[in-house]
């Protein structure tokens, strides 16, 4: 495993989450166990430990902001279960905010694209409109396709499944006319496939207005609330999850994180001094984290 200290071990990480008012956190392999569900342990046991935290961190006044490639259909209704507000969907491309009032409101985050340039059309239309799908499958036949069922009903960015270098993609996408980006969003593993990817896992990935990332994002969220970085933690399990290091105070990557090459990679270029590691895989390692603020909060 690449050189992480354990969130149990480290007081400094320990310390910053008496800071923290808001977590940024990722869904699938990270606050959901296996399946996406909510009542189960990192093993897929039935649990209500992840349940009790949340009910605990909203007690306690502390805000929970889900960070997810789901879509904003997707995400309303998991707020609307969970008592939270705010959620970021599509990896980063849409923020919404006080979800369930007539106040909700929605904002397209369009990276280098700047603000006001989708006259009318969402960033889905627009990368679709650029031909970006068709320059991928035409590029690697068989290594690309869309992420069927949960490619639907988007607006900022198209989920694809695949077995793509990163670097060889973003060139393809460069030669467009309109700057798009690509984001590796953590292996899947779908029951049925088109690919041709037989010695290599099956990764998720997002094309989105280049430059849009969970970190820019966040940081925008944050400049919203009048919140600084050391005020804000974040938890994941893959590479594009371990961007939002940048942004916040902490980052607590759990164990099952360390299944992936590209986080490993990730780690050891370096740059991520403020991340740790939970003891724990998925729910548990989000519980345990969540624990861990209660405690440095005093609620606990």
């Amino acid at each position: 495993m690449a050189d992480v200290c354990p969130l149990s071990e480290n007081p400094v990480a320990l310390q910053a989450l008496a800071n923290v008012e808001v977590l940024y956190t990722d869904l699938d392999g990270t606050m959901l166990a296996r399946g996406g569900c909510v009542l189960a342990d990192g093993e897929g046991r039935p649990s209500t430990r992840v349940a009790e935290a949340i009910v605990a961190l909203a007690r306690a006044g502390l805000r929970v902001v889900p960070v997810s490639g789901r879509t904003r259909v997707q995400l309303t209704e998991l707020a609307r279960l969970m008592g939270w507000s705010d959620f970021i969907a599509e990896a980063g491309c849409v923020r919404v905010h006080d979800v369930g009032t007539p106040a909700v409101r929605v904002i397209y985050d369009t990276g280098e694209w700047g603000a006001g340039t989708t006259d009318g059309a969402t960033p889905y239309e627009l990368i679709r409109d650029a031909g970006a799908i068709d320059a991928l499958q035409r590029t690697f036949p068989a290594q690309i396709e869309y992420h069927t069922p949960w490619h639907l009903n988007r607006e900022g960015s198209h989920l694809l499944r695949g077995c793509l270098d990163l670097t060889d993609a973003q060139a393809v996408l460069d030669t467009l006319d309109l700057a798009i980006g690509i984001l590796d969003n953590g292996i899947v593993h779908p029951r049925e496939h088109g690919l041709a990817c037989f010695e290599t896992p099956i990764h998720a990935y997002h094309l989105v207005p280049k430059g849009v990332t969970k970190a820019e994002t966040i940081a925008a969220d944050l400049a919203s609330r009048g919140l600084a970085a050391f005020q804000a933690a974040s938890v994941g399990d893959s590479v594009t999850d371990l961007e939002m290091a940048r942004s916040t105070g902490v980052m607590v990557l759990v164990r099952n994180a360390f299944e992936s090459p590209t986080v490993h990679a990730a780690l050891e270029a370096g740059g991520y001094d403020n991340v740790v590691a939970a003891c724990c895989p998925r729910s548990d390692g989000w519980a345990e984290l969540a624990d861990a603020w209660l405690k440095a909060r005093g609620a606990r």
